[in-house]
C-alpha cells in the first residue's frame, strides 16, 4: 500500500520484471486501473493499490475472503497517517485488516492451521516510530520498532538552512519572486556541476523561476548534451519549453502533456539537463534523485491560502537529494524568511510528533464498518476504535484531540473516545443510516449501505436529505457542486477568463445555466466545468480537461 498513484505504478514496473520471471504476478490497483474484477485479483501473489483504493475495494466485498488470505501487508510511507484529509483511511485499512484476522483466528479455532498476518511498515520521517509499533502489535505477539541511523544513508546529505530577508509589506507572491534571482548563485555554489532539481510552489512559479535563471546563468554542456538536449527539444509540444531546454534549464507539472513530461523526466535522468524546476507534489510522485535539491520558498498555496510546506512535505522534497548510483554525497538547501529559518533548521535536526486524524472522520468510518458487520454493537464499536492508532496517540497527548490534559487518567481518556464514538453513532443513525435494535445490536440501511458502497462524506449525504424531489436541473448541479467529494479541486487565477467566457459569451456558445456574475469559487467552476461538459462544450485547456475528469470521476459516485 502506497500513498500515491505514481508510487503505486512505479513500483508495478520494477516487481513485475523482478518477480514475474520467478513466477509471482503483480497487480496494480489504483483509481486509473479498471481492474476492479475480484477473479483477477484471486490470481495475483501481489497486490500494489492505495488506501483508498483498497478501503473502497473491501467496503464492496460480501465477504472478507480476500482480506483473509493477505499474508503479507506492507505500508510504504506510514508517516502519511498524520496527513489530516487521507490519513484517516490508511489507519482505518490497518485497523480493518487487524480486526477482519483477528475475528478470522478466533473462528478458526486451530491457531495453528492459520498463519498470522504480517505487517511491516516503511518511512523516512517518523520520529514516534514506537507509537506505530504498538498499534500494529497484537496481544501475543509485539511488532519489532527498528530505527536505522542517519549514518547508514548510502550517500550522505548536508542539510543547509538559508535565511532571506522579507518587509512586513511584502506579499508571499513578492516574496517568492525575489527567490527567483538567488537560484543562479545557489547552484553556482552547492551543484558541483551536477544535475538540480528545485521546488517551487506553484506551476505558474515553476515556469517563472526557469525563465529567470535561463536568462542568468550560462551551464557548459558538452557538445554531445547539446545535441540530444537539441533532440529533446524538437519533440516538444511546449515552445517555451523549447528554448529553455537548450539553455540546460527545463521545468514539470502535473498540467503538462504527459509526453512532455516523459522527454524531460528522461532528459534529467541522464545527466544531460543540469536544473529541473517543478512542484512541490511531484516529490512524492516521481522518483527523479538529483545531487542537489533546492526548496525554493517554504510557503505553498492551499485552497486559496498560503501555508506552510508540513514536515512531511519538506521531508519528502529532500528525500530526492542523492543519486546512489553516482554519488557518495548530496546537498539539500532550504530557502525561506529569516524569521521562520530556526523552525527548519529544528525539523531537519528533530521532526515533529505523528498524530492520528482518524477523529475528524470517525463517522464515514463508522458507518463503513457497520455496513461491513465489523462493527455489530455498541461494545464492538469501542473495542475497534482501541484497535486504531488515533487510541494510542490520544492516550499519550489528550489534548492534541480537543481532550483536557489535566485528566490523564487512561480510563478518563477512553470514556471521551466513547462519546465521541456514541455522538457519531448517534449522527448516524438520526439520518437513518444506521439503526439500533432493543438489544443494542446496529443494522445498517439501504442508505448507509450506500454511503459506505460509493464512499460518499456525511455532510454531503445530509445535504441530500434536504431534496425534495421538486428541484430543477440547474439546483441539482449547483447542489453537486458544492459536495465534499470536490474538496481537492482548486480555482486557478489564469483559469478564471476561459471559466468566464464558458459561463457568459454573446458570441460563443456558454453554458446551459449561467452564473451570476464573475467566476470566483471552487464551487462555481466545478459548475461551469459539469455543464460544459454536458453541454459538449469543447474547453481548450490541458488542465481544466484534466479537472473535468477528476469531477466526473468523483461526480459518477455522487449521482
Amino acid at each position: 500500500v502506497a500513498p500515491i498513484k505514481a508510487l503505486c505504478s512505479q513500483r508495478f514496473d520494477d516487481w513485475k520484471e523482478k518477480f514475474g520471471p520467478i513466477g509471482l504476478s503483480c497487480k496494480e490497483l489504483t483509481g486509473d486501473t479498471v481492474m476492479d474484477d475480484l477473479f483477477e485479483i484471486h490470481n495475483a501473489h501481489i497486490i500494489i493499490t492505495t488506501p483508498e483504493k483498497w478501503d473502497s475495494m473491501t467496503r464492496r466485498w460480501k465477504d472478507n475472503s480476500i482480506v483473509q488470505l493477505v499474508r503479507l501487508f506492507l505500508i510504504d510511507e506510514v508517516h502519511v497517517i498524520k496527513d489530516e484529509s487521507r490519513g484517516a483511511t490508511l489507519e482505518v485499512v490497518v485497523s480493518r485488516m487487524k480486526t477482519v484476522q483477528s475475528s478470522f483466528c478466533r473462528l478458526s479455532e486451530s491457531h495453528d492451521t492459520v498463519p498470522p498476518l504480517r505487517f511491516i511498515a516503511v518511512s523516512a520521517t517518523i520520529p514516534n516510530a514506537e507509537d506505530i509499533a504498538e498499534w500494529l502489535s497484537d496481544s501475543k505477539i509485539p511488532a519489532v520498532c527498528l530505527k536505522i541511523n542517519e549514518d547508514q544513508r548510502p550517500v550522505k546529505l548536508r542539510k543547509i538552512v538559508l535565511g532571506f530577508p522579507c518587509s512586513d509589506n511584502q506579499t508571499e507572491f513578492k516574496f517568492d519572486l525575489t527567490l527567483n534571482y538567488k537560484i543562479a548563485s545557489i547552484i553556482q555554489t552547492y551543484s558541483e556541476q551536477k544535475p538540480a532539481l528545485v521546488f517551487c510552489a506553484t506551476r505558474k512559479g515553476v515556469q517563472q523561476a526557469a525563465s529567470v535563471l535561463a536568462k542568468d546563468a550560462k551551464f557548459l554542456l558538452s557538445a554531445e548534451q547539446k545535441q540530444r538536449l537539441q533532440r529533446s527539444a524538437n519533440s516538444l509540444k511546449d515552445s517555451r519549453l523549447r528554448d529553455l531546454l537548450m539553455c540546460g534549464v527545463a521545468y514539470h507539472h502535473a498540467g503538462m502533456e504527459i509526453p512532455d513530461r516523459k522527454i524531460i523526466e528522461g532528459a534529467f535522468t541522464v545527466g544531460d539537463l543540469p536544473v529541473l524546476f517543478t512542484t512541490s507534489t511531484l516529490a512524492m510522485g516521481v522518483n527523479l534523485p538529483a545531487h542537489l535539491v533546492v526548496i525554493k520558498s517554504t510557503m505553498h498555496y492551499v485552497g486559496g491560502v498560503f501555508q506552510e510546506y508540513s514536515e512531511t512535505d519538506i521531508l519528502q522534497m529532500i528525500g530526492r537529494a542523492g543519486r546512489p548510483q553516482f554519488d557518495t554525497t548530496a546537498t539539500a538547501v532550504i530557502m525561506t524568511r529569516c524569521s521562520t529559518r530556526e523552525r527548519y533548521i529544528q525539523m531537519l535536526n528533530g521532526a515533529d510528533v505523528i498524530e492520528s486524524s482518524l477523529h475528524r472522520h470517525l463517522v464515514e468510518h463508522l458507518n463503513a464498518e457497520i455496513v461491513l458487520h465489523t462493527v455489530t454493537d455498541v461494545t464492538v464499536a469501542l473495542e475497534w476504535i482501541r484497535s486504531t492508532f488515533l487510541y494510542i496517540r490520544a492516550l499519550k497527548n489528550p489534548s492534541h484531540y480537543g481532550f483536557f490534559s489535566a485528566c490523564t487518567k487512561n480510563g478518563y481518556v477512553f470514556t471521551l473516545l466513547t462519546e465521541l464514538c456514541l455522538k457519531n453513532l448517534n449522527d448516524l443513525s438520526s439520518l437513518d443510516l444506521i439503526r439500533m435494535d432493543e438489544t443494542n445490536n446496529f443494522k445498517p440501511t439501504e442508505t448507509g449501505r450506500l454511503m459506505a458502497w460509493y464512499y460518499i462524506a456525511f455532510d454531503t449525504v445530509k445535504q441530500f436529505f434536504t431534496i425534495k424531489g421538486t428541484e430543477t436541473l440547474k439546483e441539482l448541479i449547483t447542489m453537486i457542486s458544492n459536495c465534499a467529494e470536490f474538496l481537492d479541486i482548486k480555482l486557478r487565477t489564469n483559469e478564471k477568463k476561459i471559466l468566464n467566457t464558458l459561463n457568459k459569451d454573446k458570441d460563443k456558445i456558454s453554458i446551459r445555466f449561467p452564473m451570476e456574475g464573475k467566476i470566483k469559487t471552487r464551487e462555481m467552476k466545478i459548475n461551469c466545468l459539469i455543464q460544459a461538459h454536458l453541454g459538449c462544450i469543447p474547453v481548450q485547456d490541458f488542465t481544466l480537461t484534466q479537472d473535468t475528469g477528476r469531477i466526473f470521476r468523483n461526480g459518477l459516485r455522487v449521482t
